[in-house]
């Protein structure tokens, strides 16, 4: 995994080059009809007015949310990824760990990926009970290490060992210990459930989208390179396969 010392370079250059990348591989990435942004956007009430989404990226939660009436704040530090929020909200550039907003303006604060990039995870979340009402929600969702099966550790293996790389996925919410640090910002977890879902390869342009949209701080593009090579060679052989991105979302009461 990349040093803290440079971990903030990586996330830089990679939002910088690689806008939205993210968020076209969790919007084709299944588990039935949903993906986890509508998975993340079926926690929050009709009646919430004003949502504040951290870490937003591309804007793919404020899409999945925007209704008449409702407002959705979108707050990232990558002026590249709020460039592509378009009119499903208001884009905001600011700093997770010190959001630009007034304490108790919020009904619902969410993060998709917001947990799994920024550190220290505990002032992320104190920022983010700040900014909420009393009784307010905040909605978090990030990569879990489970639910995976023997068939997808297998397949993972193959992949990694392709790559010449021994990956490991930074920023899992499993890593946090939220237990501990929700309530020491004041909130209350009142539900903590995980979903498998899966991106299916099916050819060259699948496999570069799923290994250039994931966070692999240990990865040369030779490797992303030598990765992409076999998903094409395991397709030619077994046809379309699927890898698979388990998801972790917590919901909390302030």
């Amino acid at each position: 995994m990349a040093r803290p010392s440079d971990w903030s370079g990586y996330l830089t250059g990679f939002h910088r080059d690689r806008a939205g990348a993210i968020e076209a591989v969790l919007t084709r990435s299944r588990a039935g009809d949903d993906n986890p942004y509508r998975w993340l956007a079926r926690a929050v009430s009709p009646s919430s007015n004003l949502v504040v989404d951290v870490a937003s990226g591309a804007g793919p939660v404020a899409r999945e949310l925007a209704q008449p009436g409702r407002t959705v704040v979108s707050v990232d530090r990558a002026h590249s990824e709020l460039a592509l929020v378009g009119e499903s909200g208001v884009a905001v550039q600011g700093d997770a760990l010190h959001l630009p907003l007034a304490s108790g303006a919020a009904d619902v604060v969410t993060t998709s990926m917001g947990l799994a990039v920024i550190t220290p995870a505990a002032q992320v979340l104190a920022e983010m009970a700040r900014v909420l009402r009393p009784g307010g929600m905040v909605v978090l969702l990030g990569p879990s290490v489970r639910p995976t099966s023997a068939r997808d550790a297998r397949e993972l293996a193959l992949l990694f060992a392709a790559m010449r790389a021994r990956i490991r996925f930074p920023g899992v919410l499993e890593r946090i210990g939220l237990s501990a640090v929700l309530p020491a910002v004041g909130l209350r977890k009142v539900e903590d459930a995980r979903e498998r879902y899966q991106f299916t390869v099916s050819g060259r342009t699948d496999a570069e989208m799923v290994l250039n949209g994931m966070y692999l701080p240990n990865a040369d593009p030779e490797q992303i390179a030598a990765g992409v090579s076999h998903l094409v060679r395991r397709i030619s052989r077994l046809g379309p396969l699927t890898l698979p991105i388990p998801m972790r979302r917590v919901i909390a009461i302030k």
